[in-house]
């Protein structure tokens, strides 16, 4: 399932963070009333008198003469729509940044295991994005982002809407065809055919949709329809994951170099954990008394996250760096970020080095856990049908 999460534009939300007396004024953004320019965003309250994007200042005014008219603080948006997306990523690494600068949506098939009941999830969503930026945010859950747009759009910023898979046609119906994305052309043309409702629209075919509208309006069908193709493209928090220790007095040995290497990679694995991150990358800097810096990277095939993965990865490379002066810094920045819940894909990668990889993290289960823990499953093909039968377990 899919959450859309909408709040109001972030330059309105920026406006009343800034001078909360602003709030249930009618607000106008986008320069003073007497500027040839035009309107950004607007206020409940300003819209209610008629006011909308896209409007010239002037004829804002005419409108609403009792509105207060600014410019739009870009740095406060920009930090507005940061601490929106920063709070949901909290949540899932499976954020993504609507089209709407105040919507954004974000995949909760992961968060189940987590969060069983999703009602309280939608609720501690709600909690977090008021606590962050003080307003609260109206949440539709559907099976696509074109459907929970939908739904936020509808919903209020109390109840949030929920759609069920199989309700999503009829949810549709109901609404006009101008919460389709369509071009005036395609508007005119289905309001002509007296196609004003999703519903009616719903009620041809797809073949004779296509006849009717040619193959590039399929897209609107399917959105009508409930059908939407897109994929959320996660968005990444520009992150930096750095640790670093100075080394006094300097260090000529591998021993207490390999200790602090240690300590410095608990604190990376620390950070890593607080953001629901895993690296495929460690890159280290050694810094020498007399000579150029070393640069060491240690790369993993999937992303790693604890301390000890970090640092089983940075021993080796450790030991084989050519260091021909004393150490006065070393420096770990952990690279290429990603989820950290993608672990068991590394099962699956079709390259030579895998089977090596399967074998290390068994043997590092064995080695923690008993060799009792970890065993090979057998398939016996001339046994009955059943798991207890078919399946011989032996040990790894």
């Amino acid at each position: 399932m899919i959450c859309c999460v909408r709040t109001p534009h972030p330059s309105l939300v920026a406006a009343w963070l800034t001078a909360p007396v602003l709030r249930g004024r009618p607000l106008i953004l986008g320069g003073l009333a007497h500027e040839r320019a035009s309107v950004t965003t607007a206020s409940t309250e300003a819209r209610a008198q008629g006011v909308v994007e896209g409007m010239s200042l002037n004829q804002a005014q005419q409108f609403a003469p009792d509105a207060i008219f600014q410019a739009v603080d870009e740095e406060a948006t920009a930090r507005v729509r940061q601490s929106l997306l920063l709070t949901l990523h909290h949540f899932t690494p499976d954020v993504a940044a609507g089209e709407d600068p105040g919507c954004a949506f974000l995949r909760l098939d992961r968060l189940a295991l987590r969060w069983p009941d999703r009602s309280q999830l939608l609720t501690a969503i709600n909690r977090a994005i008021d606590a962050a930026i003080r307003v609260r945010p109206a949440i539709g859950v559907a099976s696509s982002m074109f459907v929970s747009a939908v739904a936020a759009a509808h919903a209020t910023a109390t109840v949030p809407l929920v759609v069920e898979q199989e309700q999503t046609r009829a949810f549709l119906a109901r609404y006009p065809i101008e919460v389709l994305p369509l071009d005036d052309d395609l508007r005119e043309y289905l309001e002509l055919l007296g196609i004003k409702t999703i519903g009616r629209l719903q009620a041809i075919s797809r073949p004779a949709f296509r006849r009717q509208f040619g193959q590039k309006a399929l897209e609107i069908y399917d959105l009508a329809v409930g059908d939407d193709r897109r994929r959320l493209r996660p968005w990444r928090p520009a992150v930096r994951i750095e640790e670093s220790e100075p080394l006094e007095p300097a260090v000529d040995n591998t021993q207490a170099l390999q200790f602090i290497a240690r300590a410095l990679a608990e604190r990376v694995s620390a950070s890593l954990l607080a953001q629901g991150l895993g690296t495929r990358a460690i890159r280290i800097k050694l810094d020498q008394e007399s000579a150029p810096a070393l640069m060491i990277e240690a790369r993993f095939a999937y992303p790693m996250t604890t301390a000890g993965e970090l640092f089983d990865g940075i021993r080796p490379r450790l030991l084989r760096a050519s260091i021909v002066a004393p150490l006065e810094r070393i420096t770990l920045r952990a690279g290429r970020l990603e989820a950290a819940y993608i672990r068991q894909p590394g099962l699956l990668m079709r390259r030579d080095g895998f089977k090596e990889s399967i074998a290390d993290a068994v043997a590092r289960l064995q080695e923690e856990y008993g060799s009792s823990l970890v065993q090979r499953a057998e398939v016996r093909r001339d046994a009955a049908p059943l798991p207890d039968h078919r399946i011989r377990w032996k040990p790894a």
